[in-house]
């Protein structure tokens, strides 16, 4: 009889024990689907999904140069005999610009043109030789008392004047090729892995305030840039079509297009919450959350296309940083931390 109490004992124990943990886990679990439920969804916290382009891009600066632009000298000493440019006059390439006094140049080529004449009837191969090559020096001295424009372009500075004697290598005037128009610019290294040659760019001039102009990356150097220990990348940016009002020199703006994407359902980084490895959204359902996992594509950095678990018109929250308490303690669910905070602005359609 003894044994048969103890027995019926023994299995109250065992009951009384199970409610009492059943009823722990039951609260604990009430409990953490009321925390989910007790954030109040308010229509400030709330963004319909739609569609738009993302465009993400590397900023850097730098100034507006011609593509072509030349220093122009004599290779000879002499005086300065005509000038028939002036600063701003547009010239074609191979139009005379100045001209050296050359009487002795002239001297200079009539002699060893006589000379070259004469020795290559009675002279050895050697002699022959000699005075040819004086005579083709002499002949290219002459030539070189005409200032040639190199190539098309505009008069932008001259710094001699009639009567004045110069030295060879001295600045006589300056070109440049103003229907084309570059901008070097200094890429950080990082951003540097993501640029290309041909990618778009976008242009803005501080002289040209309200308007963009577009060009493409033209060239990625081999070589890099140390500046108290920031590094970074030169490349060129080719401006598409120049402006008459353009200037050597203008500060510009550049963007450097490295990656697109057209007509995607895109939501605001802030409203992605990072759970275990998997990215999700809270989607109003009745004006309830709801953890939604979808699969993101390309960012810009403030936008993140979806492209998996999400259709366009539904309702999610803008920022998830009060979920993320709820997530880790969920267990039900995979949990992580928020993603960033803060307004947002809807991208351009």
């Amino acid at each position: 009889m003894n044994k048969k109490w103890l027995i019926i004992g023994v299995i109250i124990i065992v009951v009384i024990i199970a409610f009492f943990v059943g009823s722990r886990f039951l609260n604990k679990t009430s409990e953490e689907e009321l925390t989910e439920q007790n954030i109040k969804i308010t229509p400030q916290m709330i963004t319909s999904v739609e569609r738009g382009d993302l465009k993400k891009t590397v900023s850097t600066s730098g100034y507006l140069q011609p593509a072509d632009e030349k220093v122009l000298t004599f290779s000879l000493n002499g005086e300065i005999e005509e000038i028939l440019i002036s600063e701003g006059k547009r010239v074609t390439e191979g139009e005379v610009l100045v001209h050296l006094e050359k009487s002795q140049q002239e001297l200079n080529y009539l002699r060893a043109k006589n000379t070259y004449e004469l020795i290559k009837t009675s002279g050895s191969e050697s002699e022959i030789d000699e005075q040819e090559l004086n005579f083709q020096i002499a002949k290219k001295n002459l030539e070189d008392t005409t200032l040639k424009a190199p190539f098309s372009g505009l008069i932008t500075n001259i710094s001699v004047k009639v009567d004045d004697y110069i030295n060879s290598g001295k600045e006589i005037a300056y070109i440049i090729d103003d229907s084309s128009y570059e901008i070097e610019v200094a890429v950080n290294e990082i951003d540097s892995l993501e640029v290309e040659v041909g990618q778009e760019v976008i242009i803005i001039l501080d002289a040209f305030p309200g308007r963009e102009f577009s060009g493409r990356v033209k060239e990625i150097h081999n070589y890099t840039q140390n500046v108290n220990g920031v590094v970074t990348l030169p490349v060129t940016v080719q401006l598409d079509k120049t402006d008459g009002q353009f200037k050597p020199g203008f500060s510009t703006l550049v963007e450097i297009i490295i990656g697109r994407a057209e007509g995607e359902l895109l939501v605001p980084i802030s409203a992605l919450l990072d759970r275990k490895g998997q990215q999700t959204v809270v989607k109003v359902v009745d004006s309830k959350p709801v953890f939604t996992p979808v699969k993101v594509g390309f960012s810009d950095g403030v936008y993140t296309a979806i492209e998996e678990g999400l259709a366009e018109g539904e309702e999610i929250v803008i920022n998830v940083y009060e979920f993320a308490k709820t997530g880790s303690k969920d267990n039900s669910t995979q949990g992580g931390t928020p993603g960033m905070g803060g307004g947002f602005m809807r991208p351009q359609k």
